[in-house]
C-alpha cells in the first residue's frame, strides 16, 4: 500500500467529528510505549493535518494516511510529498480493502463512526497485529469490558486483547472534546481460543445468553450441569454482565462438551440476530442526524 497515492470515493454523506489531537510530543512519547517499530507497515486513519504520520515517519515506519477532507488532502500532499515512505488515500476508510500481509494501526479516529472502524478492523479476514485507536472512553470502556462484562468485549476477546493504555488531557485536542478520551490497545491474539466452527458457535451462545440474560442459564444447562458449575467453579450468579471473561470461557466449554445437540440449537442464528438489530439501530441513530 506504501508508494501509492489512491482516490476512492470522496464523498461525505454523514459529517465525521474529529477533534484533532496537537500534542507532538505526546504523541511521539506514546509511540515510545508502543509496539509499533520501525519498518512496521502503518495505517493513519483520518490523519488530519498529518501530526501522527510524522511521527510514525520519524520512526521509521511505512505509513498510509486515509484522509476524507479536501484541504487535508492538499496539505498533506505538500507536506509529505518527497516521503518514499508515506501513500496517501484520498477517501472513506470504510471503502478501503485492508492490507493482505502484516500491518498495524495508530490513529485518532473521526468519534461519529467508531464502531463502523472497530467493526471492520476486528472482523477483518487479515486483522492488523497491533491497532491504537484514540476514541471516547466511554466506547473504549464498551469494548474492552473495562468497567462491566459486556457483549461487544465478549465477542472480540477469543481473538484480541484489549487495554485501555493512555488517558487524555482535553487541552491535547483542537476543538476541546467535551468527553474524555483515551488510547485503546486491541492486539490480535497468538493463538485463537476457538476452531472457527467453535468461535461460530460461540458468539450464538453469548448472543442468545444476552438477549435472554437471567433466564439464558437454566434455558441451556440442567439442574445438575448447574450444580456442577456452581461446585468445581463458584459460578452462581447468572446475570450476564456480572459474569467475568474466564467465566464465559467455562460456560461455554460445558455448553460444548454436555448440552444436547436439541438444546444447542436454540441458540443457533442469535449472532446474525444481534447483527440485524445493531444495523436497524445505527441507521434509526443515523436518520435522526
Amino acid at each position: 500500500m506504501v508508494g501509492k497515492n489512491r482516490e476512492i470515493n470522496h464523498s461525505l454523506p454523514i459529517h465525521f467529528s474529529q477533534n484533532y489531537l496537537i500534542n507532538a510530543m505526546l504523541i511521539n512519547r506514546l509511540l515510545q510505549q508502543s509496539n509499533i517499530n520501525s519498518n512496521d507497515e502503518v495505517l493513519d486513519i483520518g490523519a488530519g493535518k498529518g501530526i501522527i504520520t510524522k511521527a510514525l515517519l520519524d520512526r521509521g515506519c511505512r505509513v498510509t494516511a486515509v484522509e476524507l477532507d479536501e484541504k487535508n488532502i492538499l496539505y498533506l500532499k505538500k507536506q509529505f510529498s518527497n516521503e518514499k515512505r508515506f501513500a496517501l488515500l484520498h477517501g472513506d476508510f470504510m471503502e478501503l480493502p485492508l492490507p493482505e500481509r502484516s500491518y498495524k494501526i495508530f490513529s485518532n479516529i473521526p468519534f461519529f463512526i467508531t464502531s463502523d472502524i472497530l467493526n471492520k478492523i476486528t472482523q477483518a479476514k487479515n486483522p492488523p497485529l497491533d491497532t491504537y485507536l484514540i476514541l471516547q472512553k466511554q466506547a473504549a470502556i464498551k469494548y474492552c469490558g473495562a468497567m462491566e462484562t459486556t457483549l461487544k468485549s465478549l465477542l472480540l476477546k477469543p481473538k484480541f486483547n484489549m487495554m485501555i493504555v493512555h488517558r487524555f488531557s482535553r487541552n491535547d485536542f483542537s476543538p476541546k472534546p467535551n468527553v474524555d478520551i483515551v488510547l485503546l490497545h486491541i492486539q490480535k491474539r497468538k493463538l485463537d481460543e476457538f476452531t472457527m466452527r467453535e468461535f461460530e458457535l460461540y458468539r450464538d451462545f453469548i448472543c442468545y445468553c444476552y438477549k435472554n440474560n437471567r433466564t439464558f442459564s437454566k434455558k441451556i444447562f440442567s439442574y445438575r450441569q448447574l450444580k456442577e458449575l456452581r461446585i468445581r467453579h463458584e459460578i452462581s450468579n447468572y446475570q450476564t454482565s456480572a459474569i467475568a471473561y474466564e467465566e464465559w470461557i467455562i460456560l461455554f466449554k460445558c455448553f460444548l462438551q454436555y448440552v444436547s445437540d436439541e438444546k444447542k440449537t436454540q441458540v443457533i442464528g442469535s449472532y446474525r440476530q444481534y447483527l440485524i438489530q445493531e444495523s436497524l439501530l445505527k441507521k434509526q441513530f443515523r436518520g435522526r442526524k
